[in-house]
């Protein structure tokens, strides 16, 4: 290769790789990646609540009912049967002695009038035998004869009147049996009519607390929006045993001042306090979790939530004493 041709392809090899040099710049130049740009974390807030002392009381409040301490079921005592009327109905007025109900007795009406007839008959009869002067054995068969008819009579008489039921108190007809009527048959000690003293009155409250109560505890009982001051008097532990079954599961609240016009049937609001502690850590109850039997708050500390195991002691359907875990003045977590 002469040196000429030499010269010639060192020149030919510059302007190919001048060419291919300046052609990278015709290319679009790409665009750099950006990194992305750093967010900064929401703050966290949290609702709290100031730890405070304070009074926590456990109550039992309710309603009940007024009614007559003094009640007397009226039943036929000495035998059953058909009815022949019954003459009261449920709030009727009545005084003792008064006629209640009767049973159907058929004949025995008629029967007792035939015996008096009867008695008037061995009277006259003796009267005669000792004016015609009979002998003294006759006189005293005929004196006989008198008694047996008077003793006829009384047992008649008695059937009569233990088919009659009287009132035994003055009050009021608190229940009257609507199941029967004229006609139906009732037996006997079957209780047909309940009679209640409306002077005699005390609060009654039925609930599912009922094992709280306790003879002797006081009572604000509160009545057309004046409070006074009642006593418990009978709760189920000390019912007596023979007691009705109605009062077997109710607690009785004497009011000593009851006002005027208080009647049986009519409501009153009571409040009891069975327990109160003052100057103690009272929490709202739902601020306080259970876990497995482990009870705890969460609590804001330093700005971070913790939780804290804590031990409660008096709680009420809404509120909870803490006795051990918390501070007066430290930061419970709300939500």
């Amino acid at each position: 290769i002469t040196a000429k041709v030499k010269i010639l392809v060192i020149i030919m090899a510059c302007v190919m790789f001048s060419i291919f040099v300046s052609g990278c710049y015709l290319f679009p130049e790409e665009e750099k990646v950006l990194a992305p740009p750093l967010i900064e974390p929401p703050e966290i807030t949290y609702n709290v609540t100031e730890v405070k002392r304070g009074t926590i009381e456990k109550k039992i409040s309710g309603s009940g009912t007024f009614v007559s301490i003094e009640q007397e079921n009226m039943f036929f005592k000495y035998r059953g049967g058909r009815i022949k009327e019954i003459y009261v109905k449920i709030g009727d007025k009545v005084k003792k002695g008064d006629l209640l109900a009767e049973l159907d007795t058929g004949t025995l009406e008629n029967e007792i009038q035939q015996q008096k007839i009867r008695l008037q008959q061995t009277r006259l009869r003796y009267t005669q035998m000792k004016e015609s002067g009979a002998d003294k054995y006759s006189l005293s068969i005929a004196a006989y004869d008198i008694e047996l008819a008077k003793l006829q009579l009384k047992n008649l008489e008695r059937e009569l009147e233990e088919a009659k039921l009287y009132a035994n108190i003055d009050g009021t007809v608190v229940y009257v049996d609507n199941r029967l009527g004229a006609g139906d048959y009732i037996n006997a000690y079957s209780t047909l009519v309940r009679i209640a003293d409306p002077t005699k009155l005390q609060l009654q409250y039925s609930g599912s607390n009922n094992s709280d109560f306790q003879v002797g505890m006081k009572v604000e009982v509160k009545i057309k929006n004046e409070v006074y001051e009642g006593e418990v008097v009978m709760t189920p532990a000390n019912a007596p045993i023979d007691a009705d079954e109605s009062l077997k599961n109710v607690v009785r609240i004497e009011v000593p001042d009851l006002p005027e016009g208080v009647t049986m049937g009519q409501t009153a609001q009571f409040s009891i306090t069975l327990d109160k502690r003052e100057n103690v850590i009272v929490l709202p109850r739902n601020l306080v979790r259970t876990y497995m039997g482990r009870k705890y708050v969460q609590v804001l500390e330093d700005g971070l939530k913790k939780e804290r195991d804590v031990e409660i002691g008096l709680e009420t359907p809404t509120e909870v004493e803490i006795i051990k875990g918390l501070e007066e003045g430290e930061s419970v977590i709300v939500n």
